[in-house]
């Protein structure tokens, strides 16, 4: 059968990998190869297991560029990797070409690796986009902004796409490929795999586009060992490094709730300090499937993989973000009403035990997540796994990538 390579580039947390490991281990159930190019090694023992995958590093830019202002969309994130000095992008997109080449994929996959793409354009591979709906933004000219709920300097955009444009060219020159004609052209793949929702979309007002539908192992983990105090049960996945974390866990101590906490690589002085009669630490990652039908609220930082099998299973969040595009689920959240969300720019000093409270005790919040998650009672997650699959044969079936790569 068929080896097929997963990458993924760029971002954090468990949904990268778990996205890869749930295709992953459909395609292996089929007879096929699948191999992980991965960001971050850190989780992968925890939660591939056994799974028997070969897994490796992905060429990632190990560098750091100072003096550039927050990125306001995907140029300005590719400024950060490399594609504001041609040499440097270069040798990174003769890592990927060394590492198709030993490997020799006869399908690839990038979930959110946009330099994997531009080294992988020309070869004679298919090649797939597969990630969230940030992970696959729109093709247009010039792409959006992330801050769409306050748009920015269309100046700006325009500029900083013609400078990535211009050093993505120069590495593409060294590799003996044609030039792109425009910044989005780098998306030009075979098949762009949404695996999202269309009103989880991180771009609200996207035309065009298929939603796949979240690619998720709901039943990957442990299960929740809920405290025996607390008459309602709230679930947290969180950071260690989360500025307010104290703070939360302290005002968590004081409310009348059972709270299961899993925040992965914080220390035990802390775990020891907070644990009490209602309060739980998971060192391991939680069954999502468990917490969807037993807690009553959520709280993370709006990892849109935490947040969409959360709120499809009705439960309304507090929402926590860290980054921009943590930033733009929580705003779709919080405008169809199922959740509340707590903007680190804004919000200097929240009051989380009223948050929570909120969300616990005000019906509207439940009622809209409840709403949102009939709309998915008859989705079956293996089913829509199952068809990714089917079109990841296919494209191995039809073997030659679209024109426009070559």
């Amino acid at each position: 059968m068929a080896r097929i390579l997963l990458a993924w580039e760029l971002g954090g947390d468990y949904g990268h990998l778990m996205r890869l490991l749930t295709l992953g281990r459909e395609l292996g159930r089929r007879g096929h190869e699948p191999i992980l190019a991965v960001r971050e090694l850190t989780h992968v023992d925890a939660l591939l297991g056994d799974e028997p995958f070969r897994v490796f590093q992905a060429p990632i830019f190990a560098g750091s560029v100072s003096g550039l202002p927050a990125a306001i969309g995907y140029a300005e994130t590719l400024m950060r990797l490399g594609f504001l000095h041609p040499s440097t992008l270069t040798a990174l997109c003769r890592a990927w070409r060394n590492l198709v080449e030993a490997l020799a994929p006869q399908l690839m996959l990038f979930d959110y690796a946009p330099t994997g793409l531009l080294a992988t354009r020309g070869l004679p591979i298919p090649r797939a986009l597969f990630g969230s709906s940030f992970s696959v933004p729109p093709r247009t000219e010039p792409m959006p902004v992330y801050r769409w709920w306050k748009g920015e300097p269309l100046d700006r955009v325009l500029a900083g796409e013609r400078v990535v444009l211009s050093g993505a060219n120069q590495a593409l020159a060294r590799l003996g490929e044609p030039p792109m004609a425009r910044l989005a052209d780098l998306l030009d793949v075979d098949e762009s795999i949404i695996a999202a929702t269309e009103e989880f979309d991180q771009y609200p007002g996207r035309t065009g586009a298929r939603y796949w539908g979240t690619v998720a192992n709901l039943e990957k983990g442990v299960a929740p060992e809920w405290p025996i105090v607390g008459a309602k049960r709230v679930f947290a996945y969180l950071k260690p490094h989360f500025v307010d974390l104290e703070k939360l866990l302290k005002a968590l101590r004081t409310l009348d709730a059972a709270v299961v906490i899993h925040a992965p690589g914080i220390s035990a002085d802390m775990v020891r300090k907070h644990t009490a009669a209602n309060i739980a630490f998971s060192e391991k990652p939680v069954r999502m499937g468990d917490v969807g039908r037993e807690a009553a609220v959520g709280i993370c930082h709006a990892g849109v993989g935490t947040v969409e099998s959360l709120v499809t299973a009705g439960k309304p969040l507090l929402l926590l973000p860290q980054h921009l595009e943590q930033m733009m689920t929580g705003k779709r959240i919080a405008a169809m009403g199922a959740g509340l969300l707590v903007d680190p720019l804004e919000d200097k000093s929240p009051n989380y035990a009223r948050l929570v409270t909120r969300l616990l005790n005000e019906p509207t919040f439940a009622a809209v997540a409840q709403a949102v998650a009939a709309r998915y009672v008859n989705d079956k997650p293996a089913e829509r796994v199952a068809r990714i699959a089917d079109r990841c044969e296919q494209l191995i079936a039809d073997g030659t990538p679209r024109a426009s790569n070559v």
